[in-house]
């Protein structure tokens, strides 16, 4: 079959492409020849309106650290790597995408999320509207911090549950989405994991090469700057004479800021001696390669963050204050149940997509 996936592909973000390429490759293995779908922008919803100067105060909140021009330096080279190298490797072209299409596959990562100030706003195509394409199915699709009181407050819940109700198959990744989906359908929708998860990566993990050992700190801009946050992690590195690296982000209090490859983002959790996140994908790669990882949860990605976690009966690895981090880290993690519970995932993948895609 003609595929297309419609997801977060054009987004710069480490966690977005590798669910992209990972999903892409579970289809490619199924026999399909893939395609991403482009965003069509929707409305701009009134609270989550871009203004004029959007870009700039964006730039501007995330500049809001001790180090702003280093911290500029960095997302600048984030973004041109995306933009140059990652993005057309992925197979991300520009402009609307006219392929006819067997099926589209919404998903995964927050494609159902409109709370949230976007280029895009509230595009119904999102939700499986005017796609070019005789089947529409999501995969692990998220509503992020969307709740179902956001969007009757928002005004759209019903426009929402019609546009997927029309939908062949629904899957979401977490409870907050399953609840949304029943509440607004009538119908539950099945529930999946992660590409990162689904997909093994085996021959695409770049080791990094750096011989020392070390502690991986992965968060996003404007981030991990509270002081005990930062006085938690370096006591510990400190303690354990690890290295501190992070990833695309600077901080004064790290060794090593790197802005590497996604594939090799899989390297360097792969290869640390421990992991300190605040965000979904740090939290899935960190239990993917069995990591030792702490997981501070942000206000903005609890529903995803948490329901993770607890599907894999690793709430434990939740710092609820800063303090918590050198007990978590040092706690070791039995990681069996978690691996055949991720086996288990990986053929339910399958097999949803299998019967979905025929």
């Amino acid at each position: 079959m003609k595929v297309g996936i419609l997801s977060m592909q054009q987004i710069t973000n480490y966690g977005s492409f590798l669910q992209a390429y990972g999903l892409k490759s579970i289809l490619e293995r199924l026999g399909h020849d893939v395609e991403f779908v482009n965003i069509v922008p929707g409305e701009q919803l009134p609270q989550y309106r871009i203004g004029k100067l959007h870009k700039v105060n964006l730039m501007l909140k995330r500049l809001k650290v001790k180090h702003p021009l280093r911290q500029l330096q960095c997302t600048l080279k984030l973004h041109r790597r995306f933009d140059n190298e990652f993005k057309p490797e992925l197979g991300v072209k520009e402009g609307k995408t006219e392929t006819r299409f067997d099926a589209v596959v919404i998903g995964s990562d927050e494609v159902f999320n409109v709370a949230q100030t976007t280029w895009f706003g509230f595009s119904t195509q999102l939700f499986g509207e005017n796609l070019n394409a005789d089947k529409v199915i999501s995969y692990a699709g998220c509503f992020g911090a969307t709740t179902i009181a956001k969007l009757k407050e928002l005004g759209i819940d019903r426009r929402v549950g019609e546009l997927m109700a029309r939908m062949d198959a629904i899957s979401v990744r977490d409870k907050n989405s399953v609840d949304i989906v029943t509440s607004l359908t009538n119908v539950e929708p099945n529930l999946n994991v992660d590409p990162v998860i689904a997909y093994g990566f085996d021959n695409e993990v770049r080791l990094p090469d750096i011989k020392d050992e070390y502690l991986l700190v992965y968060t996003y801009p404007g981030r991990m700057n509270n002081s005990k946050e930062v006085k938690a992690i370096t006591a510990y590195a400190k303690k354990k004479n690890l290295k501190i690296v992070a990833v695309a982000n600077y901080f004064d209090w790290v060794d090593e800021v790197v802005t590497p490859h996604p594939f090799e983002v899989l390297g360097y959790f792969k290869r640390a001696s421990c992991i300190v996140t605040d965000t979904f994908h740090g939290a899935v790669m960190s239990l993917k390669f069995n990591k030792s990882f702490a997981v501070i949860v942000r206000g903005m990605n609890s529903n995803k963050l948490t329901f993770l976690l607890e599907q894999f009966n690793l709430d434990s690895r939740i710092a609820e204050k800063a303090e918590n981090i050198t007990g978590i880290l040092e706690e070791k993690i039995d990681y069996v149940p978690v691996n055949a519970a991720i086996e288990r995932e990986k053929k339910n993948t399958v097999d949803y997509l299998k019967s979905n895609l025929e």
